[in-house]
Order: C-alpha cells, then structure tokens, then sequence
C-alpha cells in the first residue's frame, strides 16, 4: 500500500519512477550471473552423484532412481554440461548488451528547473559521442531535441552546470544540501510528430525541488521550468 500511495503522490512520482527504472536495470544485469552460478551449483552436483561408485543398496535420489546405471549418469553429466555451456554464452551476451553508453549532460550555469532530452526527432542533430560518454548540451530553455535514440541501461551519468568553456559538477547523490539532480523519469509521450522518448530530470537544490513539485500539484504556472540567474 505504501508504494502504491508514493507513486500517485506528485512530489514522490517521478522519485519512485527513477528508483523502479534503476531497479529493473541492476536487476536486468544481475540475473544471467545468478542463472550462471545456479547451473554451475547443479552441474557439480550432478557430476558427483554420476561418477562415484554407487552402493549396492544404494536408494532413489531426487535426480535419479535406485539401479541407475553409471553410463546413464554419466550421460546426463554431459548434457548437463553442455547446456551449461550454451546458457553461460547466451546469458553472458545478454549482461553484455545490458549496459549502455555513460552521458554528460552540461546545463546552462544557474538553470534551475526541469530539463527534457527528447529522442528521435527527425531533423534534429545526434548526440555527439566523446571519450565513451554522450555529450548533452542543454540550451538555456532547458529542452534539447536529438535524432538519436535512447540506450537502456545502466551507466553512470554525470551532470555539470557550464558557462563558456568552463564546467562545475552537479552532484546527483551525496549528503544533505549537496545534491542537485532530482526525480529521473524516462518515458514517451506523444505530439504532432508521433510518439517520442524521453527523459527528464530536475536541477536545484532539495528545497528547490519540493516547491516545484507543490507547484505543480498546486496548478501554479509560477512554478514552471525557468533559467535562474
């Protein structure tokens, strides 16, 4: 129930929505590796009881009846080592392509409000792609439209306020007082052009971003995304 509640809750939404997208992503990359160690755990269990001398009143195990003949055992050791085999390359490739391409996203210094990536618009420039991370250069309304699209995943991302040709970290986690990125959404919408992907997310401190949150639930135009200088 509580869950339940803080998702249709304005202030903790899009908190929710970003804890359950990082969820799903680790637990994407985990699984094949808990898949992979589980086989392993089954496979040496199965080679143990299949090449050890049964006893003459041995009994039925859960893996094989009273009177199995070692050759049947030993026949299933190997198959089941080689279907170890194919899942641990299948599952492996998988948790490969489970990652994704890290991004920086530098924002206009003093913005203070939403900012929107929208993916796959048509016409729009793609994000360059420097030193393995993508470079997402926000202008000063906070919006920036690409023509490429977006990776799923889990990459560590890092945000900076910039002026010119110098930049200053924005902390997306840390103590009180020190973070300034807030309420991760990734979502699609639909406009005039067809349905888009995007994602969002809100720069300033706490406090800054509690009263936007209120605003908007509030109805109060006032507390639309603005630069602030």
């Amino acid at each position: 129930m509580v869950l339940l509640w803080a998702g249709d809750c304005p202030l903790t939404k899009p908190v929710v929505s970003s804890l359950f997208g990082n969820l799903f992503s680790v637990t994407g990359m985990i699984l094949p590796y808990l898949a992979i160690a589980l086989l392993l755990i089954v496979t040496g269990y199965s080679a143990f009881v299949s090449f050890r001398q049964p006893r003459l009143d041995s009994e039925s195990t859960w893996l094989f009846p009273a009177g199995t003949q070692r050759s049947a055992r030993i026949g299933v050791a190997i198959f089941t080592v080689a279907i170890l085999a194919g899942l641990t390359v299948w599952l492996t490739a998988g948790a490969r392509h489970s990652g994704r391409h890290p991004s920086r996203f530098l924002i206009p210094e003093g913005y203070v409000g939403w900012v929107r990536v929208e993916f796959e618009v048509s016409g729009a420039p793609p994000v360059p792609l420097e030193g393995g991370e993508y470079q997402f250069k926000l202008p000063a309304s906070g919006v920036l439209r690409t023509s490429s699209t977006e990776e799923f995943g889990w990459a560590k991302d890092r945000y900076f306020y910039y002026s010119g040709k110098e930049t200053r970290p924005l902390p997306d986690s840390g103590a009180e007082g020190t973070r300034f990125i807030w309420g991760n959404i990734n979502g699609e919408g639909s406009g005039v052009q067809g349905k888009r992907k995007y994602e969002e997310f809100f720069v300033g401190t706490e406090q800054q971003f509690k009263q936007h949150m209120m605003g908007e639930e509030r109805g109060d135009t006032g507390a639309a995304t603005t630069p602030s200088k």
